[in-house]
């Protein structure tokens, strides 16, 4: 039931829908429905324009599931819109508020969509303008039996979905019918008989999106038949085409917005793990929009990066809390079952003053992290990166090339070796550095050999689809990266012991149990540092070495 202020019930937030859509002859006039069935008086028509923006993966599992989310402006039911099937004309419609604009999909819609979409990313692939005629049918109690609505659309498919990439305006003209809460199903029956014996024929549409969407929708039933792969994803080809290398950096980034959207609900509820997931995801697309940089327009891309490299500061805080929390507590743990013990020098009450020392002053970094980490996600900074990252899906900046030839339409298979050895490249300039240098500057290389490290493993992730993960490395990046981390986190806990320490003193506390904590960090950074030797050298033979 479309949302007005003269049917009741039409302010909650879920409803059931039954509605009816025809096919328009020319010429074709509505006929008086007074005295069919219950309607004793007709109301209207009112003429008004609605503008919908509608959201689905790029290959479409929404509308694929008969699912369609969208966000309308105009008219008496401006908001978000998320419709589910359940049997033959009725649907179930979610409401949500309208919000400032179409890349921020509500979260309590997004969270009935979890179990169908998981984390794949929504974005806007239709935009319909329609211009309706509606009418309310209503019995002798005043009650609506049905709305009447006569509509003419104007439905812009976007690029993104269509087969050859370029955007396609449709137009057409149909009727619906949507049961109010005073019919019964005899009496929609017998508005439904009217209007067909007025020469309206039943649409074969199930709704405005799928008819906008036919030729891509059967493209995907085609291959939903075939068993095949989606040929919008990296793996495969596009129409036969060699996939381009543009499309494959394209579908890693969308893969990240997918993340954020999908977790942004549990970064609020601080639920585990959740946070780090988001994080990650920011450095992902930070990463590939440096390593794949001469692909596109820089003037736009690198301000993406930038606040991406904000939003991942923030969510930094309360991820190394959480590190930090695990890490301390494994520790404490260890010296707790030895203190008291024979030759141990550590005392019980000693071990339970720095855990209550330590943790408490996690557990404050926590909290403020995550305070801040909301207060992002709040912000319109957040929604406007997102609108940057959707907008990057949509309408990929790519930089010109040669001719009519962008370096983006290049093979990805021709083209992503050479990205990934010029990665390569940078951490074995990084490692080389770090191996010359002396204390404490060899730290700070080291930590430039994880960040280019990183840079590596992402760009063999993004490379994975077409080339493989054993022949992209991505599993000895893996492992340089956690050696390297582990390396990273040590150095962390180092200086919150530190921290620590300072504060036992002036309350005039015993810090033997800080001074092992701290011995043992620096024996574990130096097993890392090996380790992270060992695979950084895995990681830099085979075919994409320099």
């Amino acid at each position: 039931m479309a949302a007005d202020k003269d049917v009741p019930g039409a302010d909650r937030a879920i409803q059931i829908e039954t509605e009816r859509t025809f096919e328009v002859p020319d010429q074709w006039d509505s006929p008086d429905l007074t005295g069919v069935a219950s309607v004793t008086s007709v109301k209207g028509p009112t003429q008004f324009t609605q503008t919908a923006t509608y959201l689905d993966s790029l290959d479409l599992t929404l509308l694929r599931a008969r699912h369609t989310l969208r966000r309308r402006t105009g008219g008496a039911d401006a908001g978000w819109h998320l419709k589910t099937p359940v049997d033959g004309d009725s649907r179930t419609e979610h409401h949500a508020p309208l919000g400032r604009s179409a890349a921020r999909v509500p979260l309590e819609l997004r969270a009935e969509l979890t179990d169908l979409i998981k984390s794949k990313p929504l974005v806007p692939v239709a935009i319909l303008k329609t211009v309706r005629d509606r009418r309310l049918l209503r019995d002798a109690d005043g009650g609506v039996v049905a709305e009447l609505v006569d509509d003419h659309t104007e439905a812009t498919v976007l690029a993104s979905v269509r087969l050859d990439g370029t955007e396609e305006v449709l137009r057409w003209r149909e009727v619906e019918l949507e049961a109010g809460p005073a019919a019964d199903a005899e009496a929609y029956e017998a508005l439904c008989a009217a209007l067909e014996d007025g020469g309206l024929t039943r649409s074969d549409s199930p709704s405005k999106l799928a008819r906008a969407l036919a030729e891509p929708l059967a493209r995907h039933a085609a291959q939903d038949a075939e068993g095949a792969e989606d040929t919008k994803g990296a793996a495969g080809a596009e129409g036969g085409e060699a996939v381009t290398v543009g499309r494959v950096v394209l579908d890693y980034l969308g893969a990240q917005l997918g993340v954020l959207q999908a977790r942004e609900q549990d970064v609020r509820d601080d639920a585990y793990d959740a946070v780090h997931k988001a994080r990650v995801a920011t450095r992902r697309a930070r990463s590939a929009l440096r390593t794949f940089r001469d692909l596109f327009d820089r003037e736009q891309t690198d301000p993406v990066r930038a606040e991406l490299a904000w939003l991942a500061g923030v969510l930094g805080e309360a991820r190394d809390a959480e590190v930090l929390r695990e890490r301390l507590g494994e520790l404490l743990d260890q010296l707790a079952d030895e203190a008291g013990g024979r030759g141990s020098v550590l005392k019980n009450r000693h071990v339970r003053d720095a855990r209550r020392r330590l943790l408490g002053m996690v557990e404050e970094d926590h909290r403020v992290g995550h305070k801040h980490s909301v207060k992002a996600l709040d912000s319109r900074r957040y929604e406007r990166l997102l609108g940057s990252l959707t907008e990057l899906e949509l309408n990929p900046p790519y930089r010109a090339g040669a001719g009519d030839r962008r370096p983006a339409d290049a093979p990805a298979e021709e083209a992503l070796p050479d990205y990934l050895r010029k990665a390569a490249a940078r951490v074995t300039r990084a490692a080389e550095k770090a191996r010359a240098a002396e204390q404490p500057e060899r730290g700070e290389f080291l930590h430039d050999v994880r960040k280019d490290g990183k840079a590596a493993r992402y760009a063999g992730e993004a490379a994975a689809p077409v080339l493989g993960s054993d022949a992209a490395k991505t599993p000895a990046w893996e492992r340089v990266q956690d050696a390297l981390g582990d390396l990273q986190d040590g150095l962390v806990t180092r200086e919150v012991i530190g921290r620590a320490v300072a504060a036992a003193r002036r309350a005039g506390e015993d810090t033997l149990v800080y001074g092992v904590l701290s011995e043992r960090e620096r024996g574990a950074a130096a097993a890392a540092e090996a380790d992270a030797e060992e695979y950084l050298e895995e990681a830099l033979q085979g075919a994409f070495a320099t």
